[in-house]
């Protein structure tokens, strides 16, 4: 494997000389490495597990994120109302201050009055304020067999038992 013949004609030789050899070898990549954690020994180079920390910190909350952000336009194509609604925090500032129960009605009937609906979130960009708080802004583009706009919008969220819902949602030029 990775053009290293000679692991498997030395079974005598120790994984740890193993994973050397593959971590020397030109053509081995360090995913090669990465991609069997159980059989790396505590002695191996540091500089890959290094590496590999130093690329991890906020990119998986990142990614969160816009999954979060992904899912709740999905839904709303979808007119999939209760994932839709789902994607919003308890503590939801409704965009004229109206009450939550009024502005859930409101939506339910804007997206099941419509025939088909697409949402595409376009350029987004991720501000972390912590660990359980981000911003997301993003062009949206609206399509519907009644309107469509395109837009900037921007997505305050907050984590939530595990789940990143929507706090705050500003839409603007």
């Amino acid at each position: 494997m990775f053009g290293c013949t000679s692991a498997k004609s030395s079974p005598s030789k120790s994984p740890i000389s193993l994973v050397r050899e593959l971590v020397r070898e030109p053509a081995a990549k360090p995913t090669a490495v990465a991609s069997t954690p159980a059989a790396a020994p505590k002695e191996a180079p540091k500089e890959p597990a290094a590496a590999a920390a130093t690329s991890k910190p906020g990119g998986d909350a990142n990614a969160d994120v816009l999954k979060a952000v992904n899912d709740w336009a999905q839904a709303w194509s979808k007119q999939d109302v209760d994932a839709y609604l789902g994607s919003y925090a308890k503590d939801f500032k409704t965009p004229a201050g109206e009450a939550r129960a009024e502005w859930e009605k409101s939506r339910r009937s804007r997206i099941a009055g419509a025939k088909s609906i697409q949402v595409a979130v376009d350029s987004p960009k991720v501000t972390m304020q912590g660990a359980e708080q981000a911003s997301v802004s993003f062009r949206q583009t609206y399509r519907s067999d009644k309107l469509n706009t395109k837009s900037r919008k921007t997505l305050d969220l907050v984590k939530a038992n595990g789940r990143w819902l929507i706090r705050e949602e500003k839409a603007g030029k």
